[in-house]
């Protein structure tokens, strides 16, 4: 498997980089995902411009691509008269992402998204077999890890984590900012890292807003994520006040990647774009990532940054 090979990153050598704010990235060629049924949608009636948003990531030199399947859940389709074509469009999903990451010339591994912003909470009991059910269809379709969100909630979140690791893939826990603040508050950093490697968490991505609130959650959960070996990662806004969703005009990819590899001294060893991100910032975070932690040959044109800017 893809993924096998590039793992050993997670420990050493360059970090992994996962890909943007997908929804952000559609919308800035024109596309919007406004509504839960909306992916189901474009998966059905227009497949090629989920391809072309796969292979712009996989051109800008991902590690880490992660398929359109957060809402190619029942729930999420019945918005658009979809309900019972949930395994259908989420093997069409993850189909088109192993298509384009096959045409890289290097391992680009295909992630399952599991977990979504778009659908209102439910019980306690019907969220885990939801997520239980769309966590299986994820690992039937191909994907060789599963990035699991959880919907502001420790119970959502836990739920992800154990859903997605029941498959026995590599599951990425992703923690918002403001969710991880308020996950911590009665226990503590050591107590939720404890949580999550229980629930079979081994990779930990905060999503953060700034590279100083990055860094601060590396150093806050360091000895507790050594202690329980799960690996930490960020991913990074565009600004400090972008939304998921929407791509951030004002941000320009070669000054945000300026400070994103700070993340990498920082201990981060997986880094990707947050809220408001394209994959322009992929490109640039790939390319910097490149020139600090030469592990990996790139063509000529992959490791040339541009000469006006300080710093490389």
């Amino acid at each position: 498997m893809t993924f096998e090979r590039i793992r050993h990153r997670l420990h050493s050598g360059r970090p992994l980089v996962v890909d943007s704010d997908t929804a952000a990235s559609f919308r800035a060629r024109g596309v919007t995902l406004d509504s839960p049924g909306s992916l189901g949608s474009l998966l059905r009636e227009r497949p090629l411009e989920v391809l072309d948003h796969y292979r712009a990531e996989v051109r800008s030199q991902v590690d880490v691509l992660s398929a359109l399947t957060a809402d190619t859940t029942p729930r999420a389709l019945a918005e658009v008269g979809m309900q019972h074509r949930a395994a259908q469009l989420t093997g069409r999903a993850v189909e088109l992402a192993l298509e384009a990451a096959s045409e890289s010339d290097k391992p680009v591994a295909v992630a399952g998204v599991l977990g979504s912003d778009m659908v209102s909470p439910v019980a306690s009991e019907r969220l885990r077999e939801e997520f239980a059910e769309h966590a299986e269809r994820l690992a039937a379709a191909g994907c060789e890890l599963l990035l699991a969100r959880g919907q502001g909630s420790r119970l959502g979140l836990m739920a992800a984590v154990v859903a997605a690791s029941r498959t026995e893939l590599p599951t990425w826990a992703v923690l918002e900012y403001a969710e991880h603040e308020e996950l911590t508050t009665s226990g503590g950093a050591t107590s939720l890292a404890e949580a999550l490697s229980q629930a079979g968490a081994e990779v930990v991505l905060f999503e953060v807003p700034r590279v100083d609130s990055g860094l601060a959650c590396l150093e806050r959960f360091r000895v507790a994520f050594e202690r329980h070996q799960i690996v930490p990662g960020v991913l990074l806004a565009a600004g400090h006040d972008s939304l998921r969703g929407f791509h951030d005009e004002t941000s320009d990819p070669e000054r945000w990647v300026e400070r994103a590899v700070d993340l990498s001294a920082g201990g981060a060893r997986v880094i990707g774009g947050g809220a408001g991100t394209t994959e322009a910032h992929t490109r640039c975070l790939a390319k910097a990532l490149g020139s600090l932690h030469p592990s990996i040959p790139l063509r000529r044109s992959d490791a040339e940054l541009d000469p006006g800017r300080s710093g490389w």
